[in-house]
Formats: structure tokens, C-alpha cells, sequence
């Protein structure tokens, strides 16, 4: 039960956010996958999974507005109160660059 007892322990340490719960996402834009570019704001929580980053578990979070993509939560939370500062109350959504010369790659 030790196993059991370390996750509820990192579970505390990281604060994780309930499903259906909004977060901040910083903004992604890519040179090479433009199609990719996201604009950060707040996002709802969908799922909520555990892995593996730099070989120590980790919870990975999907949210509604970026589906398929995994933010890992230990990072993201560090910077939940810059990001509050940067985006307020204005949600994230994909903002897609579909001109050639940035999906190239």
C-alpha cells in the first residue's frame, strides 16, 4: 500500500484540477505545423492521466479546446498565476495558419 499512499501524496503536491474544472493553457505557434497554432487562455479539463516524464510518474491533462494534446500538470501548474495575469478571462481556441510556407516541415 506504500504505491498507493506516494500517488495520493503527489496527487496533494500537484493540486490536480477535477475534470470539467477550467485552467490555463499557454499559447503554442509553430513555424514548421502552423495548422497546430493555438492562442492560450482558459480550457476545460476533460481528462486527467498518469505517465511517465523524466522517468518519475506525472499526470498528464487533455483539455476540450485542444483535444488530443497532453499538458503535463506539474509543469503547467507552475505558471497558472503568470498565465491568469497574461490571458484573464479570455478562453483558448486553435488559431490554425494554413499558408504553405509555415507547414512545411
Amino acid at each position: 500500500m506504500k504505491s498507493e499512499k506516494n500517488k495520493k501524496n503527489l496527487e496533494s503536491k500537484l493540486n490536480l484540477p477535477q475534470i470539467g474544472k477550467d485552467v490555463y493553457i499557454p499559447t503554442s505557434l509553430y513555424m514548421g505545423h502552423g495548422r497546430d497554432d493555438f492562442q492560450g487562455g482558459l480550457c476545460k479539463v476533460i481528462k486527467i492521466e498518469e505517465g511517465i516524464s523524466a522517468g518519475k510518474k506525472a499526470y498528464f491533462i487533455e483539455v476540450a479546446e485542444r483535444p488530443g494534446h497532453m499538458y503535463n500538470w506539474e509543469f503547467l501548474q507552475e505558471d497558472q498565476k503568470e498565465l491568469k495575469k497574461e490571458y484573464g478571462k479570455r478562453r483558448g481556441c486553435p488559431d490554425p495558419d494554413y499558408r504553405p510556407e509555415f507547414n512545411d516541415w
